[in-house]
């Protein structure tokens, strides 16, 4: 292997970006894997309400952190940099505080912070495009500036990560002749440790009383509850006994009042004894849980690549899950498809999992890990 690299790595925090936290923090488990040699050093440029401990933890042995600080340049200066840009082919205007981490061969992902644009390779992260599937989920000002986004980062040549080869079909048609280097990373999960946890203690926390189903998404509008909710009444219309407990955020900035509809769909259909919200709880907890449901319902109407589908994967816990391309190319044991705009459907594959629980398949998820764990190296040392 080659010199050590030095990567900056953004974390950011659980009150903007938790799924983001997750991300992160497995992408350094998942390196802390590698032979010594071949493992980069770390520099983590984090926010104030980071859960840097939480990265500690992992006692990677090259790693450094840093606090970025609140970006203090202002319009002005930012207009006399894209001036300067243009005449002199530089910032004329420093915004790198003192104290900013020198010599690093790379950030990931790239946030157009001012410091960072002083780093000669800058990797960017797109999880998904769900805006060319679902513009209506989204502002007139968030379309544009998510295609202002991409339109800058296609005429340069940044290395972009993808998740999912779903993902860069997306982009190269949309962007047929981008300047961009595309990695594809995989991402994998990995369990935190429950063995501390309770079952019969946790069950009772949560007033869990029956066999019972998990959705484990925050409540956005793509993420599709309300057909879960009306497969349950057709479940319940048809005496079937169950559950279904949904773990996640309950607000949405894209929808203020879906959580307000979907409680309300529940009151008027009696479902209340059939239902339990447990918010946003720790991950050991979530994990605990998912391992003992009948089974986990994955219903977005899109998804980039699925944290939960990848969490049932390590589990060798079985997933019901919208027919998408990419759920698809993510999972082929252990799950069953249904249409995710169709409840009737989904009621029925609940029905007759019911019935007829079936057998699970033990994977070798450490397979996975690793080829996640290479395809990041790979990214990090070819630049």
């Amino acid at each position: 292997m080659a010199k050590r690299k030095r990567v900056g790595l953004y974390f950011e925090s659980y009150s903007t970006l938790p799924a983001y936290v997750i991300y992160t923090q497995n992408i350094i488990r998942t390196i802390n894997l590698a032979v010594d040699s071949e493992k980069p050093e770390l520099v983590i440029l984090h926010l104030t309400d980071s859960p840097i401990n939480e990265i500690k933890e992992i006692n990677y042995p090259y790693i450094e952190f840093y606090c970025l600080p609140k970006i203090k340049n202002s319009l002005t200066g930012r207009a006399i940099n894209k001036i300067s840009r243009k005449i002199l082919k530089k910032n004329l205007l420093s915004f790198i505080d003192s104290g900013f981490p020198k010599n690093l061969d790379c950030i990931f992902p790239y946030n157009f912070r001012p410091e960072c644009d002083y780093i000669k390779h800058k990797i960017l992260w797109k999880p998904d495009f769900q805006e060319f599937h679902l513009p209506s989920l989204f502002t007139s000002a968030e379309l544009n500036y998510n295609k202002q986004f991409l339109d800058a980062m296609a005429v340069k040549p940044f290395h972009l990560v993808l998740s999912s080869e779903d993902a860069a079909r997306d982009y190269n048609k949309a962007y047929p002749n981008h300047l961009n280097k595309i990695h594809l990373w995989k991402f994998t999960s990995f369990l935190p440790d429950t063995t501390k946890i309770n079952v019969k203690v946790l069950r009772a926390k949560f007033n869990i009383n029956s066999d019972y189903f998990l959705v484990a998404n925050q409540f956005w509008p793509h993420k599709n509850h309300i057909n879960v909710l009306k497969a349950l009444k057709i479940c319940m219309a048809l005496n079937c006994d169950f559950q279904i407990v949904f773990t996640g955020k309950q607000k949405s900035s894209r929808d203020i009042e879906l959580f307000d509809k979907l409680k309300h769909y529940i009151e008027q259909n009696n479902l209340q004894k059939n239902i339990i919200f447990t918010g946003f709880i720790p991950r050991d907890e979530q994990i605990t849980l998912m391992s003992q449901a009948k089974a986990v319902i994955q219903p977005s109407l899109f998804e980039g690549w699925s944290t939960v589908i990848e969490d049932c994967k390590a589990l060798n816990q079985f997933v019901i899950a919208s027919d998408l391309s990419v759920n698809r190319e993510q999972i082929s044991e252990n799950v069953v498809f249904f249409n995710p705009y169709n409840y009737k459907d989904l009621a029925e594959k609940l029905v007759n999992f019911l019935k007829e629980p079936p057998e699970k398949i033990q994977g070798n998820y450490t397979y996975e890990i690793t080829k996640f764990k290479n395809n990041i190296l790979t990214t990090f040392y070819s630049i």
